[in-house]
C-alpha cells in the first residue's frame, strides 16, 4: 500500500464556526475573483465639453495633444473648424459643442484635440479639458439615455461614474451630421 491513502486527501469538515466562516469567505473571494476576471472591461478616455462630461472608447483614440494652429477651410460644414497638421498628417478638426447644444468653447491652455479613428477615417475633435482614462465594465456601455431629442442621436449611452453622468459619444452619428453639413 502506498504511503498516501485516500483518507489523506479527504477534507475533514470544519470543526468550529470560525473555520466554517473562514472557508465561506475564501469561497466567496474566489467566486468574486472569477467573476471579475470574466467581466470584460472597456477603457474610456473622459473629457469635458463645456461643463459636461463625455467619453470615447480608448481603442478609437490615436492621440491627445495641445491645440495647435488651425487652418480654416472655406465651404466646409459649420462643425469643421478647419484642419490641423500634426506630424505631417492633416486632420479635420471638429467642434461638436454646437451639435450637442453646448456653449461655444473658449480656447485656453486646457484645450486639447483628440485624434480619433472611426471606419478608416481619422479626424480630430476639440475638447475643453481632458480628465482621465477610466475602465468600466462593458455592460455599462449599453446604459439608458435620458430622452433629449436634440442630442440623443449623438450619445450612444450614458454612464454614471462616481455620481457624474458621462455621455459616450456616437461617432458614426456625429460624422454623418458633419458630412451632411447640417
Amino acid at each position: 500500500m502506498s504511503e498516501f491513502s485516500s483518507n489523506n486527501f479527504s477534507a475533514s469538515p470544519p470543526e468550529s464556526e470560525a473555520e466554517q466562516l473562514m472557508l465561506e469567505m475564501q469561497r466567496r473571494a474566489v467566486a468574486f475573483q472569477n467573476e471579475q476576471e470574466q467581466e470584460q472591461l472597456v477603457s474610456l478616455l473622459t473629457f469635458n465639453l463645456a461643463k459636461e462630461w463625455f467619453a470615447l472608447p480608448l481603442d478609437r483614440v490615436k492621440l491627445v495633444s495641445r491645440l495647435t494652429e488651425v487652418t480654416p477651410v472655406p465651404g466646409t460644414s459649420r462643425y469643421v473648424l478647419g484642419v490641423i497638421n500634426y506630424k505631417s498628417a492633416i486632420y479635420p478638426l471638429l467642434d461638436i459643442h454646437e451639435l450637442l447644444h453646448l456653449d461655444t468653447p473658449i480656447i485656453n491652455r486646457a484645450s486639447r484635440f483628440v485624434i480619433v479613428s472611426h471606419n478608416q477615417h481619422s479626424f480630430a475633435v476639440l475638447v475643453d479639458a481632458m480628465t482621465e482614462v477610466r475602465e468600466v465594465p462593458e455592460y455599462m456601455l449599453e446604459g439608458q439615455l435620458r430622452h433629449n431629442p436634440d442630442i440623443s442621436n449623438y450619445i450612444r449611452s450614458e454612464i454614471k461614474i462616481e455620481a457624474r453622468l458621462l455621455g459616450l459619444l456616437n461617432l458614426e452619428a456625429i460624422l454623418q451630421t458633419v458630412a451632411e453639413g447640417d
